[in-house]
C-alpha cells in the first residue's frame, strides 16, 4: 500500500509540475489547481469499499471527495411506487464524521450531445404537473441512503440516477 501511495504521490507531483510549467504562461493555473489535479487524484485513488476517494484542502478546510456508482436497482420500493431508496456502504463515514462533519451529495449529469457534463446537488426536486418527484441524501455511520419520493412513481427519477456517479463531499 505504501508503494502505491508513493507511486501516486510521484505521479501527481510530475503531473503538477508539467501543468504548472505549461499552463502558468497562459494564466490557466487556477483551472489546473481546481480541476485537473483533483481529477488525477480521484482517478488514481480507491478505498477498500470500491468507492473512489481523495482528500483535498480548499481554503484551509480538509475535504474528502468520494465517488460512488449508483446501483441499477432500488433496495426498497413501496407497493404504490411513491417511495424508494438505495443504501451504499461508505466506511469513510466514521463516528467522528457522523458527529462532526458536513456531507453534501451531487449526482453526475452527462449528455450525449454537445452540452457539458455537470454535477447537480441533492436534494433534487422535479416539479411538473404529471409526476412531481424528489431525491435526497441521508446518512449514518458507515452508510448513505438516497431516497426518492413521488406523487405517482419514483421510477422515472431513479432512471435518471441509475448507473451514474454520485459524488459525496465530506467537509471536516
Amino acid at each position: 500500500m505504501n508503494r502505491e501511495l508513493e507511486s501516486l504521490a510521484h505521479l501527481v507531483s510530475q503531473a503538477f509540475e508539467f501543468y504548472i510549467t505549461n499552463f502558468i504562461k497562459k494564466k490557466k493555473m487556477r483551472y489546473v489547481l481546481l480541476t485537473l489535479i483533483p481529477s488525477l487524484i480521484l482517478s488514481s485513488c480507491a478505498t477498500g469499499s470500491g468507492n473512489q476517494m481523495a482528500e483535498t484542502i480548499v481554503n484551509g478546510v480538509q475535504n474528502e471527495i468520494i465517488l460512488i456508482e449508483v446501483p441499477d436497482e432500488l433496495d426498497v420500493i413501496s407497493d404504490d411506487e411513491q417511495y424508494g431508496n438505495f443504501e451504499i456502504a461508505v466506511p469513510e463515514i466514521t463516528k467522528e464524521v457522523y458527529d462532526n462533519a458536513n456531507i453534501t451529495a451531487y449526482i453526475q449529469r452527462t449528455y450525449e450531445d454537445d452540452r457539458p457534463g455537470r454535477w447537480s446537488q441533492l436534494p433534487q426536486v422535479f416539479l411538473n404537473s404529471d409526476n412531481s418527484t424528489s431525491a435526497y441524501l441521508s446518512f449514518g455511520e458507515g452508510f448513505i441512503r438516497i431516497s426518492f419520493q413521488s406523487e405517482e412513481s419514483v421510477d422515472e427519477l431513479f432512471e435518471l440516477f441509475s448507473d451514474r456517479v454520485l459524488k459525496l463531499v465530506i467537509v471536516n
